[in-house]
């Protein structure tokens, strides 16, 4: 699948689609909820990753949100929702542009972001559909939309986060859940608020909706 995107966002789209959150996990037609989906790079991977999966997209952006439509327009109600809309604290409205390509657009001051901004509309956590996978990159809100969730219960939870601290709070948050690392290397620690890198939980032995090794 062609994934078209701003000059400077591709060797982030290239990353992602070469298998940056491949993890050990196997499902049978999973619901996938991809929250930052950008201009549906994740998606795209996760369509071909699962085949038969059926992949909610959640991006506020409108010039991101125009580009992941367009990548996905075939698959659109067969494979694909896609949803123009921030996920987090509805009371967060102003999204921050980046400074240097489209993935760095936030709600918050992470460095990377630019005086520049755009309205936008946030639903709460609750209003997400039941899935088994979740992903988030959503530049810093990845603590607040784990916090607002009341029920945790996706077989896999992948992430970029934002600092060391807030990993910690995230350990605690999926404390159910084994951290297994990201892309095809352990996941890097780190120590300043303002570098992210990916993460990803499973769910331990023992419960019901783990399956086996990844088959290639």
């Amino acid at each position: 699948m062609l994934i078209r995107a701003p000059e400077s966002m591709l060797p982030h789209v290239n990353k992602v689609l070469q298998g940056e959150y491949d993890l050990p996990y196997n499902a049978t037609n999973p619901v996938v909820v991809d929250l930052g989906a950008n201009v549906g790079s994740f998606a795209a991977w996760a369509l071909d990753r699962w085949p038969g999966s059926f992949v909610h997209c959640y991006e506020p952006l409108s010039s991101n949100f125009a580009l992941l439509s367009d990548n996905l327009k075939d698959l659109l109600g067969t494979r694909v929702k896609v949803n123009n809309v921030a996920v987090g604290n509805p009371g967060n409205t102003r999204l921050y542009l980046g400074r240097n390509n489209c993935g760095e657009a936030s709600f918050y001051d992470l460095g990377e972001q630019a005086e520049d901004y755009e309205d936008v509309v946030t639903i709460s956590p609750s209003d997400l559909p039941k899935g088994q996978v979740l992903k988030l990159d959503t530049e810093g809100s990845e603590l607040d939309i784990l916090s607002r969730m009341t029920d945790i219960d996706y077989d896999v939870v992948m992430m970029e986060f934002h600092g060391d601290t807030n990993r910690r709070k995230i350990d605690q948050i999926l404390a159910d859940y084994v951290l297994i690392g990201g892309g095809r290397s352990p996941a890097r620690t780190v120590a300043s608020s303002n570098i992210a890198t990916a993460a990803c939980w499973r769910t331990p032995p023992g419960r019901p909706h783990l399956l086996g090794p990844v088959q290639r």
